[in-house]
């Protein structure tokens, strides 16, 4: 795949990304079944990584954010739509260890170069179209301390249908493309981990990557 002008991208990330208004209902409902997700199958996960400068991704309402609370020292919450932002500065506003950025939906400025020990997407980057994908796995680069890793939830569906037709709105994604994006990007994939969701048999994959 060539490499993806900044304007199809960011037509890309309004597609994808326009859904995910503050008042829509999924929030709530996924903010219910968060803590068995985190338990049973993120922290498992990434429970060996460091969490000292960790940047939430994609954030929504912040309930990823809850849980990376208590184990980062400094968070950052970057989310393309300003009214999620709002709610989370206002469900955060106790905390100054927490910073709340509205992002540009395919790269992470203006996060400096070469300072989190860790980045988190969970149950967003799902939905992102490839090149989204690929770009943030290249900024990844930029951001990442040396050893620091990155915690990606994506999407197993490779058929190249529209996205919001595909079953849970999966975009297209494999998890080689997403390993061959990573290492492209300098990043050193450590596991992944094919997984279903919901009765949809290997839909969605876990991916951990580290910057060398």
């Amino acid at each position: 795949m060539s490499d993806t002008t900044p304007e199809r991208l960011r037509q890309q990330v309004a597609d994808a990304g326009d859904p995910w208004q503050p008042d829509n209902v999924y929030f709530q409902r996924a903010e219910a079944r968060m803590d068995a997700q985190w338990a049973g199958l993120v922290y498992p996960f990434i429970r060996h990584c460091d969490f000292s400068d960790t940047l939430d991704l994609a954030c929504g309402h912040g309930r990823n954010s809850t849980k990376l609370l208590g184990l980062a020292t400094r968070l950052t919450l970057i989310d393309v739509q300003p009214g999620n932002i709002e709610i989370c500065r206002q469900r955060f506003r106790d905390h100054p260890n927490v910073t709340c950025l509205v992002g540009n939906g395919f790269g992470m400025q203006p996060i400096p170069d070469v300072s989190l020990t860790l980045i988190y997407c969970f149950d967003a980057m799902v939905h992102f179209y490839p090149e989204v994908v690929r770009s943030y796995l290249r900024d990844a680069a930029r951001v990442l301390q040396r050893g620091g890793r990155a915690f990606m939830h994506h999407s197993n569906y490779p058929q190249t249908t529209i996205w919001w037709s595909n079953p849970h709105s999966r975009n297209t994604m494999t998890h080689t493309l997403f390993a061959t994006y990573a290492e492209e990007a300098g990043l050193l994939v450590l596991q992944q981990k094919v997984l279903n969701w919901g009765s949809d048999v290997d839909l969605d994959c876990l991916s951990l990557v580290e910057k060398i």
